[in-house]
């Protein structure tokens, strides 16, 4: 699953860009990350504050209109010059109103344009305590948890980063496309920190193993009809989807066809996934 990560990151940039797609939920993906090919994820572009209409936590509101998964960390639009504008903020008082509503529907949190500003600025460590902050009053909206997210990936802060992503893989309801990818997203990770290959090639622990004539398979609705068949023999080699069907791509390069890597820890090298 090489592309989930470089998907988050693409899409919470497209966010932070005070993209309106997102509400519109067509174009979550903006910019790739270099974590893909190995390397630290570049945050290309920062974040900006965005007001909630009604139904809607991604719609932009006036405010520091800036720059994606992408890391996901582990993650290709051109990166936006910064405009800026005044901020548009929740009041204070409104804190515990907005705690009630679900984050996809909350308006931006007081304190946000604060913490993108130092976002923007690459200061991850600052940011990630202001939107920390932001969170701890319970108004955190879906921008600030992916900005959040983002700070812990940035500081390979891998085990924090996945409750984030897990978080807007649940929350993230103005977003199909930003939910499943926030969630392969969280998955690929957590599989990197158990020392399983985070790519999509095929595990031997797959729960779709069954047994037909006697003979472990695994069999996958085929686009039009019938069944696509994976065997033992295909363990270890990326599965992809096109057109709706289940394609088998070979070994797998980042495991080499074992389904193992190295343990992922906090700190380490960001997983090429």
């Amino acid at each position: 699953m090489r592309a989930s990560l470089a998907m988050v990151f693409l899409s919470s940039f497209a966010i932070l860009a005070g993209n309106p797609s997102l509400a519109a939920d067509n174009k979550a993906v903006g910019e790739a990350s270099a974590a893909s090919a190995g390397k630290p994820v570049e945050a290309a572009v920062p974040p900006t504050s965005t007001a909630s209409e009604p139904g809607s936590a991604t719609t932009p509101a006036p405010g520091v209109a800036p720059s994606g998964a992408n890391e996901a960390a582990s993650t290709a639009a051109p990166a936006a010059n910064p405009a800026e504008a005044p901020s548009t903020v929740a009041p204070a008082s409104a804190a515990a109103g907005a705690a009630a509503l679900e984050p996809h529907k909350r308006p931006v949190p007081d304190g946000y344009a604060a913490a993108a500003e130092l976002f923007k600025q690459r200061k991850f460590a600052q940011a990630q305590k202001e939107f920390e902050a932001i969170v701890a009053t319970g108004a955190a909206d879906i921008n600030t948890h992916l900005c959040l997210a983002h700070c812990y990936l940035q500081q390979k802060i891998y085990s924090k980063a996945i409750k984030e992503f897990d978080l807007l893989s649940k929350h993230a309801k103005n977003s199909m496309s930003l939910q499943k990818s926030c969630a392969q997203t969280a998955t690929s990770l957590r599989n990197a920190m158990r020392g399983v290959c985070p790519a999509n090639c095929l595990k031997g622990h797959d729960p779709r193993w069954t047994l037909k004539a006697g003979s472990k398979v695994i069999l996958v609705p085929h686009n039009g009809g019938g069944y696509d068949t994976l065997t033992p023999n295909d363990i270890g080699h990326l599965i992809v989807y096109e057109h709706g069907n289940c394609v088998v791509k070979g070994v797998c390069p980042i495991c080499e066809g074992t389904t193992e890597v190295p343990v992922l820890k906090d700190g380490g090298p960001m997983p090429r996934i």
